[in-house]
């Protein structure tokens, strides 16, 4: 009996010392990215013009709502949407505006507690597992993810990335439960984002093979499909109704072809994905009052990297039999689908992009601990109540 109580107590302890660790890794993020939104003062930081200002347009055109505008550094276009991305984040600033205000540090808001909660997802995530060392690999995620100074930076700006990133941690963290439904549910939200979330439903595809039988593998995938389908229907009818559906045709392929094309070269500093990594040419969020950067963690992103190959070419060769791995195939869907744009024509990729590969980092970093505390090849996941 004795012994038992202290095996409890151990556990307890086990618990809260890791569930500290994730805690304060969503402080550090949190303290950062509002510091940093703080900062900047009364005016648009990097692209903060498009979003907002369109967010602002729809917000009173398309819903109605009056908002009393304040001219921080100017404004678009009166007939600017913004429309060559989906419309939920700019319905995110949007909300955030009329329920706080038209204020920099209100439209940043959302994409500060966003950031700042990924750490703690990604602890209840490896937590909630029955492996014995879920807690501490999820702390190990928590605190990865706020090494990263491309999450609280970017994070800290309002523009769509933070958004993308927190919907693709959510369905990362339902697929490696195997809730594969929900999963899908939040890919599809994120591809409302913005189209780069078509990483993230490539991702969760990957993380199928999971899944016994290859028809309940192909009915997910045709689940995932028409959710994301009815997602994209219901997040465009606001605009629809407004501009009318064919106008949303119109655009949707426009979007595709602007995403697959490069900008003006002597635009703002790009990079390849493999160049993010590496700090090649890191965009500049802004250089008042301080020069803020969206650098990568290197370190981090090169042992996820590194890991996630392995597994891919693993799985295609040999395939994944006694392995049950999650986030090292969404940080190769991810990274695979930016290099498919950069091969398609898009040589013009910004390192603020790579915020959505963060949470998928982290993550692959506690699975990487998980399976290198297993003696023989096995299970990086084991199954979850």
């Amino acid at each position: 009996m004795g012994s038992l109580k202290w095996v409890l107590v151990f556990r307890v302890f086990y618990y809260v010392v890791t569930f500290l660790l994730a805690v304060t890794a969503s402080y550090l993020v949190f303290s950062k990215a509002y510091g940093l939104a703080s900062s900047y003062g009364d005016s648009y930081v990097s692209d903060e013009i498009y979003y907002v200002d369109s967010s602002r347009r729809i917000l009173e055109r398309v819903f109605n709502v009056s908002l009393s505008y304040h001219s921080y550094s100017g404004r678009t276009a009166g007939d600017y949407f913004n429309l060559e991305h989906p419309p939920l984040g700019k319905y995110i600033i949007a909300l955030s505006m009329a329920t706080c205000g038209d204020k920099p540090l209100c439209w940043r808001l959302p994409g500060v507690i966003e950031v700042s909660l990924i750490p703690l997802i990604l602890y209840i995530t490896y937590a909630a597992t029955r492996h014995p060392l879920g807690p501490l690999a999820g702390s190990v995620a928590a605190l990865a993810a706020s090494t990263d100074p491309v999450l609280h930076r970017v994070g800290s700006v309002a523009l769509l990335d933070p958004h993308l990133a927190f919907f693709t941690t959510l369905s990362l963290a339902l697929a490696v439960h195997g809730r594969y439904v929900a999963s899908a549910l939040f890919a599809g939200i994120s591809v409302s984002v913005k189209i780069s979330g078509l990483g993230t439903m490539l991702g969760y595809m990957l993380s199928l093979y999971k899944v016994d039988g290859i028809k309940r593998r192909l009915a997910l995938v045709l689940l995932a499909i028409a959710l994301t389908a009815i997602v994209q229907i219901a997040i465009h009818t606001p605009l629809a109704l407004y501009f009318g559906p064919w106008r949303m045709v119109e655009e949707t392929v426009n979007a595709i072809k602007w995403h697959t094309t490069s900008r003006p070269p002597d635009g703002p500093p790009y990079s390849s994905p493999s160049g993010w990594i590496l700090n090649v040419a890191p965009f500049p969020l802004t250089f008042n009052p301080t020069p803020v950067k969206a650098e990568l963690n290197t370190i981090l992103h090169l042992v996820a990297l590194a890991y996630s190959t392995y597994i891919l070419v693993l799985g295609l060769i040999w395939g994944l039999k006694g392995y049950r791995v999650t986030a090292p195939l969404y940080y190769a869907g991810v990274t695979l689908a930016y290099w498919a744009v950069y091969i398609a024509g898009n040589r013009t990729l910004y390192s603020f992009y790579a915020i959505q590969l963060t949470p998928l980092a982290a993550a692959t970093i506690a699975e990487l601990l998980l399976q290198m505390a297993r003696p023989t090849r096995g299970s990086t996941q084991p199954t979850t109540s």
